[in-house]
């Protein structure tokens, strides 16, 4: 199969190197050790300071913002369904806010709009009321329809927007909006789909079950493409779709067990994934389920065992015991603040908040202001930044973005899941191609 005509739905206009090695010349991101990564805040002389990102980032000061006052908003569910996804996300902005300025970087004020779990009046709301009330000029967001609905505020008042949960192809190239995650769903089912062919040669009959909220085009336009090629003439035995917070998904396994489908390729997110997978191995279904999303530890908190056989994830998974020096870095300091490991939604609004803050320390470089539409252009001008995904002992993972689609290209994988969460990386995966790397 031609690997090159599954971008398609991701819509890339440029090609980003996934190997690049480019690096923001002010902070050395890819070589350098992290030291102990612990509390080191103080004066380093010449009016420098150290502190817990100055191994990633070199010694704070004017130079870095510091004194600097920028306000940030974090538009999230911190209430409702998806309260604790929220919280994490909120949790990891807050983390990076603090651990900039205890590094002499600005003072990243972090304003808060609930959309109440995907809520569009509520996402309005909130962030006109940041924009407006709190003047930001950067705004992290998070949902499908939240997120969209947003776009004429965040363009009319050039506010920097960065889409780091439950990001679609509707930003692709849109003024101001800029994903920085995998977009959801869309981006790995392509390989996603040739792994379960390659692992289980015999399975030609396909179930698709999600939610329309995001990643619709995955079940609607790539899996029916995609996968007659790679399972030689393979057939999707029926999609189904469950309105987001369902727990009962008896009608829907009446189906898939009417089917005769030999795999399950699964949009679903949050606790609804966990009701399901429990309740289709309590069925008596023990074929192989795809999944895009797992929020750990609802999932397993919810299904238990159930995950134990045969369940894998394709996504830009985050993985707390990444060797990376940045990440070592994250994971420390966020177990010390909350107790607990940071997940995928905590890592992607903690790295997008020190993007944010990059660009503010280029703009200082360059004598302009940090307003939203002057980061822009420093970050089409320098799209490269360091991540808490992927990366060795010696090297952080690379956050690429493209200055003409607004896409990122970042580590992603097939992952085996079990009742202890995401464990062993099974293969690597290529943005919208069914090509499977080495893990």
């Amino acid at each position: 199969m031609n690997n090159s005509s599954t971008q398609k739905w991701r819509g890339w206009r440029g090609a980003i190197a996934a190997t690049a090695s480019i690096v923001l010349a002010a902070s050395a991101l890819a070589g350098c050790s992290a030291g102990d990564g612990g509390d080191s805040s103080g004066e380093a002389g010449d009016g420098q300071t150290t502190g817990p990102l100055t191994p990633i980032f070199g010694e704070g000061g004017p130079d870095s913002g510091q004194g600097i006052e920028f306000n940030l908003g974090v538009n999230a569910a911190v209430s409702g369904i998806g309260a604790s996804i929220g919280q994490d996300m909120l949790s990891g902005a807050e983390l990076a806010s603090e651990l900039i300025l205890a590094s002499g970087g600005p003072n990243l004020s972090v304003g808060v709009s609930d959309h109440d779990n995907g809520s569009v009046p509520a996402s309005i709301s909130g962030v006109r009321k940041l924009i407006s009330q709190d003047k930001i000029q950067a705004l992290i967001t998070s949902y499908g329809a939240a997120t969209t609905a947003i776009f004429p505020l965040v363009q009319q008042d050039e506010v920097l927007t960065f889409w780091s949960g439950g990001a679609g192809a509707q930003g692709e190239g849109q003024d101001f909006i800029w994903t920085s995650m995998a977009l959801f769903a869309v981006d790995v089912t392509p390989g996603a789909l040739n792994y379960i062919v390659e692992n289980y040669p015999d399975t030609s009959r396909l179930a698709l079950v999600g939610q329309q909220e995001n990643g619709l085009s995955a079940l609607t336009e790539v899996a029916p493409e995609i996968w007659p090629e790679v399972s030689d003439g393979g057939t999707i035995t029926g999609t189904d779709f469950a309105d987001i917070g369902t727990t009962d998904f008896s009608s829907i396994i009446a189906r898939l067990k009417s089917q005769n489908a030999q795999a399950i390729l699964t949009t679903l997110y949050g606790a609804d994934l966990g009701y399901f997978v429990k309740q289709v191995r309590d069925a008596g279904i023990d074929i192989p389920i795809m999944l895009t999303d797992f929020v750990q530890p609802t999932v397993q908190e919810i299904a238990g065992d159930a995950l134990n056989d045969e369940v894998f994830l394709a996504l830009d998974a985050y993985v707390p015991a990444g060797p990376s020096p940045l990440n070592k870095i994250f994971v420390e300091a966020y177990q010390e603040k909350y107790g607990k490991e940071p997940n995928f939604f905590a890592a992607n609004m903690f790295e997008a908040t020190l993007v944010v803050w990059q660009l503010i320390v280029k703009a200082v470089a360059d004598g302009e202001d940090p307003t939203g539409a002057v980061l822009q252009e420093q970050l089409k001008a320098q799209p490269n930044f360091p991540s808490v995904y992927g990366g060795s002992a010696d090297t952080n993972g690379e956050l690429i973005f493209d200055p003409e689609s607004h896409l990122v290209s970042k580590p992603m994988g097939i992952f085996k899941v079990s009742i202890d969460g995401i464990g062993e990386k099974l293969a690597t995966l290529t943005a919208g191609s069914t090509e499977l790397g080495a893990p």
